[in-house]
């Protein structure tokens, strides 16, 4: 799920990625949530080396669980992994993956380079 950097400057990101999860999900059953991961990949994000700020990037991500917790129940919320995905980076990993809510990264680019790829799966917190 993710937001147009239009939706972003109108700060719609929280709206926008709510009705993609709930279509998303629609036909979902709760027994299949085990297998389900979520991305939040804003769109303006990917590829650009923009990265949404870790405020934000919390802010959908809790929005995200709030969804689960009243289509599903709490323990379903808590369990289903929620990824970040947008321009992570060896700068920019740590302050999101000590948000609440963020449970990784979805890396695209610095994947390719050995050096900053392994700096961010060692993540510091």
């Amino acid at each position: 799920i993710g937001e147009s950097e239009a939706e972003y400057d109108a700060n719609l990101a929280g709206a926008v990625c709510a009705v993609q999860l709930k279509k998303g999900l629609a036909g979902i059953s709760k027994e299949d949530m085990s297998r389900v991961v979520i991305a939040y990949e804003p769109v303006w994000a990917i590829g650009t080396g923009k990265v949404a700020t870790p405020e934000v990037a919390q802010s959908v991500h809790a929005t995200c669980r709030g969804i689960l917790a009243e289509m599903y129940d709490q323990e379903t919320a808590d369990a289903t992994r929620i990824l970040y995905g947008g321009s992570v980076t060896p700068e920019s990993v740590d302050s999101l993956m000590v948000q609440e809510d963020i449970d990784g990264a979805l890396v695209g680019g610095a994947s390719l380079d050995s050096e900053k790829f392994g700096r961010i799966i060692n993540f510091q917190v």
